[in-house]
């Protein structure tokens, strides 16, 4: 599945009304896509809050690739502090 297709696949796959086929190829295309990743974590998040659109700002390329850095360094900060814990926990 192409990264368009995928695009055009999200409504009828958030209504739950993709055939098998269509999801799994969907599916698959979601394991090497960043950008359709972090479409669907939007997606879920917003129909956790009952919202029914994400805002044009939360979808845009820009705000998803800043979100993801943001979630990058994140990490690196967090396994830092784990570092810093186990050397200080187990410093002779």
């Amino acid at each position: 599945m192409t990264h368009s297709e995928a695009s055009n696949s999200f409504d009828a796959y958030f209504a739950g009304k993709l055939d098998r086929e269509t999801t799994r190829a969907l599916h698959q295309h979601l394991k090497t896509c960043e950008s359709c990743q972090s479409r669907v974590r939007v997606q879920h998040a917003m129909g956790k809050s009952q919202m029914k659109e994400p805002s044009k700002e939360l979808t845009s390329p820009e705000t998803q690739a800043a979100m993801a850095r943001n979630r990058d360094l994140l990490v690196k900060i967090l396994l830092l502090l784990v570092f810093a814990w186990a050397i200080h926990r187990f410093r002779p």
